[in-house]
């Protein structure tokens, strides 16, 4: 038997009927015109001659009598029960597979058995099929998740069709730590696992420091204080059934923005999610005295590390007050996010852990002692970005066209927003309680406007200060290798700008050409000076 890091007892520990912990992702496959005969069953029949189970999708949970939660091998696992054949209703609709995902993700996973799923789900309009991949969370964080969806997929159209679970690699070499049930092995056990996290006392308990003496107001630490955030409708402990939502965001231009402003992608995006509930909270007539708080995982995963389940840490970020504008707003997330890496840089990945283990915990014991009704919430929303291929994968010839990652709630939170990265979009799935927030695609619609809203405030900042530098650019030619470089990105960012009314098209066209033209002439002035001085000097 192998022994459960702490993180990965957590999930399982802290789970409710009302909060189930297991992620999950939605892909959409095209089957191609000239398949012939039933896509869907035909996978289905391939998938199941993969009978072999590889370590550790044959993994089971056992408990030991000291409380420590160990994983097991089952030799007789039932694949027709983890791969399920789901067909639609006509007309197949993506609302209908919506709701069948919706139902599925509210229930809990049989403890009794490998904690994953695999729905292969037909029946969908215009030629399409869908993949719903159901994990438990102390089975894999979003990393490993990532690389168990690509196992299956394929690079190259005609690519051979591998289930999951028949590969191996996803589980460590080193062979599995015995377990007895004497006392004193268990005790041995729970200390070994105990010390790494003793080790991060002086670090957490400085971090703790700060944050005493923060909510003290005697001290601002990088990281806010847990349970100080402002209470809003998706702050308060989640029922059992869910809610789900999509959203797509081109990438390109999305990382554009962030060449403009300066900042990441992540600051970007979590800048929409901030704009978007900002307008969700505006629409309910509710108002916030202080900024928002998104919990926001960190990867403590080693880049060599492709077997452990759970290398996370759950770190907190300020937003933006809400009457920030976009681009105040985009700067000052930019600030918040720039100031935790700066923390986070100055604690070991054990004292990050004990932080989230220390921080969830309290939010998990105030949500069973129903306290979240009286205590601020530790925060007010997860996001979470995982980066996925740029290449278009495929699947047994039907090609992926959107990979949608749902997630798990948070205790005491009502709302997870996770973003995958795949081809030229970033594929948003909103997850939430269905009865704090019955009308979730509200949110996914204003995170889609929210990205033009800065989209535009950005671009038109670009086109002011690029006006400002043209009356510059004749006198001083330092600025002109410079100016071409933003020039560039003005261009890239117009051609791809398509959402942009056509006044803001055509101005960007405009100033760029102005640009371009004054740089031109002002090279040329140059070119023309040096030549003369150089005339100059042979004569």
């Amino acid at each position: 038997m192998k022994a459960l890091t702490l993180p990965d007892m957590g999930f399982l520990y802290c789970e409710t009927v009302s909060r189930p912990n297991h992620v999950a992702a939605m892909q959409i496959f095209d089957i191609p015109n000239d398949y012939q005969g039933d896509y869907g069953e035909d996978l289905y029949q391939q998938l199941m001659a993969c009978t072999k189970v590889e370590k550790p999708f044959n993994y089971t949970l056992h408990t030991a009598y000291s409380g420590m939660m160990h994983w097991q091998e089952d030799h007789n696992v039932e694949l027709d029960y983890h791969v399920r054949r789901i067909r639609l209703p006509q007309p197949g609709t993506r609302e209908q597979l919506i709701e069948y995902i919706e139902h599925s993700h509210s229930n809990l996973m049989d403890r009794s058995r490998p904690l994953w799923e695999m729905h292969l789900i037909s029946g969908l309009a215009n030629n399409q099929f869908s993949i719903y991949l159901k994990l438990h969370h102390a089975f894999t964080d979003g990393v490993k998740a990532n690389r168990i969806i690509l196992s299956y997929l394929s690079p190259q159209a005609d690519g051979a069709l591998q289930a999951f679970w028949s590969q191996t690699g996803f589980e460590s070499k080193q062979p599995d730590t015995e377990v007895k049930t004497s006392l004193v092995k268990a005790l041995k056990q729970n200390g070994a696992i105990l010390t790494k996290q003793v080790r991060a006392i002086p670090s957490i308990i400085g971090l703790g420091s700060k944050l005493l003496l923060q909510g003290a107001k005697v001290y601002k630490a990088n990281i806010p204080t847990p349970f100080t955030a402002p209470k809003t409708p998706f702050s308060v402990s989640p029922k059992r059934a869910r809610r789900a939502a999509t959203s797509l965001l081109p990438l390109a231009r999305v990382k554009n923005i962030g060449k403009i402003a300066g900042t990441t992608v992540n600051d970007v995006v979590v800048c929409i999610c901030d704009i978007a509930l900002h307008r969700y909270l505006a629409d309910l007539n509710f108002k916030l005295k202080q900024p928002l708080t998104a919990q926001i995982p960190v990867s403590l995963r080693d880049p060599s590390d492709t077997t452990s389940n759970n290398r996370i840490a759950i770190t907190m970020v300020e937003l933006a007050h809400s009457d920030a504008s976009p681009l105040t707003r985009l700067m000052a997330i930019k600030d918040a996010c720039d100031k935790l890496k700066q923390e986070a840089r100055l604690l070991s990945d054990e004292a990050l852990t004990s932080y989230t283990l220390a921080s969830q915990g309290l939010a998990v014991i105030s949500e069973l002692l129903n306290l979240d009704t009286i205590l601020p919430p530790v925060g007010n929303v997860l996001i979470s970005n995982v980066p996925g291929p740029r290449k278009p994968m495929y699947m047994m010839g039907a090609k992926m066209q959107e990979c949608f990652p749902l997630s798990a709630l948070p205790p005491g939170m009502s709302l997870n927003i996770t973003l995958y990265s795949y081809m030229e979009h970033l594929n948003v799935g909103l997850i939430a309680c269905r009865t704090n927030l019955p009308d979730l695609t509200k949110i996914s619609s204003y995170i889609e406007d929210a990205f033009t809203e800065l989209e535009q405030v950005v671009m038109t900042s670009a086109i002011d200060i690029v006006s400002e530098q043209i009356a510059r650019l004749g006198h001083d030619d330092a600025l002109s290798n410079s100016m071409h470089e933003l020039i560039d990105v003005i261009n890239d960012n117009a051609c791809s700008t398509v959402t942009l009314d056509t006044t803001t098209a055509t101005s960007t066209a405009i100033a760029s050409n102005k640009v371009e033209a004054v740089a031109k002439k002002n090279d040329k002035k140059r070119m023309g000076k040096e030549k003369r001085q150089a005339e100059k000097t042979l004569g």
